[in-house]
């Protein structure tokens, strides 16, 4: 496995160079119009070439996101726990045929993510059918949501909920077994910076405790206790935070808005793989590499939607998040 993960990591490592450069980005900030945007990413052959309708960037984003997928899912050796990260569209499209299942929606077009582990179509054939046994925690979540919706006290909050905490006890579960130490590391930090962010977000609104339970997500290194223990009391959470991996990640959010968490978690779970990524005995390249693409096709579509909304330059760069670096 280590000759074929060295020859994976080398092709990530080559594939670093094509990503956006700040440079670039900030061409495009300063784009008068949505096709002059899009015309330096087709200058830098994104998409493979792909040439949109005028206009149609979420076609050229989508695409781009399917070539950098394929990439990984074709180079990545088995058994890393890479099958985590395409579990999370799994899910999400899960979510959707829930919802759709329960709000009547038709047109899913705009809500769907590209293919994880399973196909759209096959997810929703499945789904249809009743047939969600890929995963007892999926199988078991749509029991509950499918029960809360008989006596009436379904949502669509308990959809993701319920779903959120299957999917990270499916991760977990996967990666008891051999996964690459880096994912580990990715998963347990995603889980502890979404879980202090749904604290403060829950304190912030005055919520209480019960509310930021119900959504506590499992695997992480910090406990529901803990938490607990803080009660509303910032300070005492600052103090326990202190002592913890996310304590930077926590500061950030008492310095930004609502607005800007999804923002601060990404920067913040990006650089676990910036400051590893010359690891070549791990999956820290390859998986680097991948998050950067994801993350920059995040800031992209950032800016294309503010330049189509007429939001200023100024507003535009308070919502980017960094760049791979």
């Amino acid at each position: 496995m280590k000759d074929g993960l060295i020859f994976a990591n080398a092709r990530a490592k080559a594939k670093e160079s094509t990503l956006l450069s700040k440079d670039r980005l900030q061409r495009m900030t300063e784009a008068k119009s949505v096709d002059a945007a899009m015309r330096i990413l087709l200058e830098a052959n994104y998409a493979g070439g792909m040439v949109p309708d005028e206009g149609d960037f979420y076609s050229l984003l989508a695409e781009e996101e399917k070539i950098v997928t394929a990439f990984v899912r074709e180079t990545v050796p088995k058994g890393a726990g890479f099958e985590c990260f395409f579990l999370r569209n799994d899910y999400h499209n899960v979510k959707v045929l829930t919802k759709a299942k329960y709000a009547g929606l038709t047109d899913l077009t705009d809500l769907i993510l590209p293919d994880g582990n399973f196909s759209f179509a096959e997810l929703k054939e499945r789904f249809e059918a009743g047939k969600l046994d890929f995963s007892p925690f999926v199988s078991d979540a749509i029991k509950t949501i499918d029960k809360a919706f008989e006596t009436g006290s379904g949502s669509p909050r308990l959809i993701d909920v319920e779903l959120d905490k299957a999917l990270y006890s499916d991760v977990f579960d996967r990666l008891k077994k051999d996964a690459d130490r880096y994912v580990k590391e990715y998963f347990t930090a995603y889980v502890d910076t979404t879980n202090v962010t749904s604290f403060v977000r829950t304190n912030r609104i005055g919520a209480g405790f019960p509310f930021f339970k119900e959504g506590f997500l499992e695997g992480g290194e910090i406990s529901l206790k803990d938490f607990e223990e803080c009660g509303a009391d910032t300070q005492k959470a600052a103090k326990m935070l202190s002592k913890t991996s996310v304590k930077d990640y926590f500061d950030k959010l008492d310095e930004k808005d609502l607005a800007a968490f999804e923002t601060a978690q990404d920067n913040y779970l990006l650089k676990i793989f910036s400051v590893s990524k010359t690891d070549m005995f791990s999956v820290a390249p390859i998986l680097g590499y991948y998050l950067a693409k994801l993350n920059e096709i995040k800031v992209i579509r950032v800016v294309l939607v503010c330049i189509k909304n007429g939001v200023s330059e100024e507003e535009t760069k308070k919502r980017l998040r960094e760049l791979y670096a």
